[in-house]
């Protein structure tokens, strides 16, 4: 596990408002994580993995009791997962849903990795609780097989009817508001979903859309796997920009955002060595090469895709960034 990993602030968010069920205040609950309250209000804030783990152990420090981690993770949605929630809510069927789950995880929230294990009668998903410190980890598990299970009767418009809930942890009992029985002690942290609920259709299913969905998770979970540019103003820039990429957004739209003078942009991001232009043209950049590289999408699609008005612009700024046309860099592959 990356502990350095950047994350937004969500599964902390949802943290904090199970802290104030418990009666536990939010500093209480962010003592120790470099977290400020403003960064919780911050829509654009960012957070790396240990501040988050640091943020549960208070929390458990404060209020631990069996079962805590199944309310925390009823508190997620489909629209948690951002771009990921789309993706899952445009495919055809549940197993494609939690392919993509499995797929993108590094958009899906979760403390430790998971994966997919086929069984003879059905899928399971399944948690690495190995990469968990000792004293989060029941936390840890609860939480994601909680959310899994929100986010798939989201997903089906009904509740979920899993084979088995399974944890290895021996002392942990499922809390009575957790609708789902759990058996402890088990080989194994995980979800056997059977075959049959793996097949059933999902209600909006969108293929066209389920294909840009997973086109733009796959860019973005490039990102997140390869940092950031130096420089906090320049982070927080890069976010907002990733964010909106259908979209050109001028440099003081960013600012306002920001909640800063476009003016102080400017400076902030000249003292970390960066312009505006030049990470909104890096990124556009990056997203364009991928479009035009992997996706099925033609150049006019491409070019409305990363919020130009007409392609021939798309085609000038492509020219100028790269050396090669669009249509050629499409044609030979990536240009090579």
């Amino acid at each position: 596990m990356n502990w350095r990993q950047h994350r937004t602030l969500t599964g902390v968010r949802y943290l904090l408002d199970t802290a104030q069920a418990e009666g536990l205040d939010a500093r209480s609950c962010l003592k120790g994580s470099a977290i400020t309250l403003a960064d919780v209000h911050t829509s654009t804030a960012q957070i790396e993995a240990w501040q988050e783990l640091a943020v549960i152990r208070n929390l458990l420090e404060h209020c631990d009791r069996p079962g805590l981690g199944f309310l925390a993770g009823q508190r997620y949605h489909l629209t948690s997962l951002g771009l990921l929630g789309f993706t899952m809510l445009a495919s055809r069927t549940l197993l494609e849903a939690v392919a993509s789950f499995s797929r993108f995880q590094l958009m899906a929230l979760t403390l430790c990795p998971t994966r997919l294990e086929r069984d003879r009668r059905g899928m399971w998903l399944l948690f690495d609780s190995s990469v968990l410190p000792r004293d989060t980890c029941a936390f840890v598990v609860e939480r994601g097989l909680a959310g899994s299970l929100q986010i798939t009767s989201e997903l089906l418009k009904r509740q979920a009817t899993p084979l088995t809930v399974e944890m290895t942890a021996s002392g942990g009992v499922a809390h009575s508001a957790f609708p789902y029985g759990v058996s402890v002690s088990a080989e194994r942290d995980g979800i056997l979903f059977s075959t049959q609920e793996l097949q059933s259709p999902l209600p909006q299913a969108h293929i066209d859309a389920q294909l840009q969905g997973e086109q733009w998770c796959q860019a973005q979970c490039q990102e997140i796997a390869h940092p950031q540019t130096n420089g906090p103003t320049a982070g927080q820039v890069q976010t907002i920009l990733m964010a909106h990429p259908d979209t050109l957004l001028a440099c003081r739209t960013v600012a306002e955002r920001l909640g800063l003078s476009e003016r102080t942009l400017h400076r902030r991001l000249a003292s970390e060595g960066h312009s505006f232009q030049q990470l909104n043209e890096q990124i556009k950049k990056r997203l364009a090469k991928r479009l035009l590289s992997e996706s099925r999408l033609d150049v006019n699609a491409v070019a409305q895709r990363l919020g130009y008005a007409e392609a021939a612009s798309f085609s000038r700024a492509f020219s100028r960034w790269t050396g090669y046309s669009p249509g050629y860099w499409q044609r030979v592959g990536g240009g090579n």
